[in-house]
Parts: C-alpha cells; structure tokens; sequence
C-alpha cells in the first residue's frame, strides 16, 4: 500500500490537475408571497403538489447517480443522457437567484455525487477513483478536494468565486496543494477557470427522510452536489 500511495503522488506531481467542481438559491419576495397567499386563501395543495415532486425528482437524481455511479466518463451516453433528463426535469422546480445565494450563504463541506468531466474533477485519477469535496471559507474563497485511501493522499485546489448573474458564478483558480499522510508535500500556482452555470439548487428531502441542500449544474459538464443536513 505505502508503495503504490507513493506512486500515485508521484504520477499526480507530475500532471496538472484542474477541478471544475461546481450550488442553493434562496426563494424571492414574490415566491413568499404567493406561499402566504396560499396559506392565507387555505389553498396550500399546490406548495404541496410541488415540493413532493421536486423531493420525487431530486430522490430519483440521486437514486440513478449512486446506482450509475461518481464517474460519469465510465457511463455510456444513455446513462449520460438518464442523469442530463432528469436534472432538466428538476430545473422548474430550483430555487430562484441560486448564484446570489451561492455568494452570500455557501459554508462547509459539501460532496459530489456525480461529474460528467472527463477530468479529474470527477475523482478519477487513473483507475483509481478519490472522494471529492468543496469547502467553502467566505463568500469568495473555497476548496476542491481528492482524497484516496482514506485521506492518505489529498489533492487540494484553492479557487476563489465572483456572481456573474442570478445563475451563473465564474471560478478562478489559485493554487494547488498535495498532502501525503496529512502532511504538505507540494504546493504551486494554479491556472484557468470556469463557469457554474445552474440547473437547479434548493433544499431536498430524499425519499422521504434525508434532509440535504442539492446542487446540479452545468460547466458544462453535468455535477451533482450535496449538502447533507442534521436531523
């Protein structure tokens, strides 16, 4: 094991390694409205009908992703295209302004679940594939992060984020740090950047039980990310 975690840090020093890693709107005043209007009126089956069938899409989003699988590149394209359509499905029933929320609210840890990059956003890294991570710090800087066995070897890419538009949020990449048992081994200048353009954001309950905050967007490619919540 100590050699072949050796060896993938090597290979990983060696390649540039870009994360595209894409997150939650909050409801705007005309959507409050009509919720307490509905209240008010003792008409709430609509707000019902509606969160039942975003927390029916989003349980199926996330249902097809885990049996699927993380690494959508492995996927043939009708999987691809199983997980783009139900992501669309979903789009009516986001949240409004996701990247203003996004901005002003995202804190913590947050995991993807799937990642149609064919890079090593996804976690792919070789044939091995790591558990990948955000963490945001503040409104502008975050974390993406590959960890394998266990946490043993963990690839860090510090990026920063500024609003483009209620949907969209543009990331620039700032350095890259490579730790190995927990301790720094390597830390570098960091190029390029990329758009989170949003499908859907908003919070979800999962087959009727698992509270998490759900993020689906394109960069292009298709990510799916969560935010799992107390219960």
């Amino acid at each position: 094991m100590m050699l072949l975690t050796l060896a993938v840090l090597l290979a990983l020093l060696q390649q540039q390694l870009t994360f595209i890693v894409g997150f939650s709107p909050v409801a705007n005043n005309n959507y409050l409205l009509s919720s307490l209007y509905c209240c008010v009126t003792n008409l709430p089956s609509n707000i019902i009908e509606e969160n039942t069938k975003k927390n029916e899409l989003a349980s199926r989003l996330l249902n097809t992703c885990a049996e699927y699988g993380q690494i959508g590149a492995k996927l043939t394209e009708e999987q691809r295209a199983v997980i783009d359509n139900l992501a669309l499905m979903l789009a009516p029933y986001s949240d409004s302004a996701p990247a203003q929320f996004d901005k002003e609210h995202l804190r913590g840890r947050h995991e993807l679940i799937y990642s149609a990059s064919q890079g090593a956003s996804s976690g792919a890294i070789g044939p091995l594939v790591g558990t990948v991570s955000q963490s945001f710090l503040d409104e502008v800087r975050y974390i993406n992060r590959v960890e394998l066995f266990g946490g043993l070897v963990k690839i860090e890419l510090n990026a920063q984020r500024e609003l483009l538009s209620d949907n969209k949020v543009r990331v620039k990449f700032v350095e890259t740090a490579f730790y190995l048992f927990g301790m720094e081994v390597k830390r570098g200048e960091a190029t390029g950047a990329g758009v989170w353009d949003y499908i859907f954001s908003g919070h979800v309950n999962i087959d009727g039980g698992e509270k998490m905050l759900l993020r689906v967007m394109k960069t292009p490619s298709t990510f799916v990310i969560v935010q799992r919540q107390p219960q």
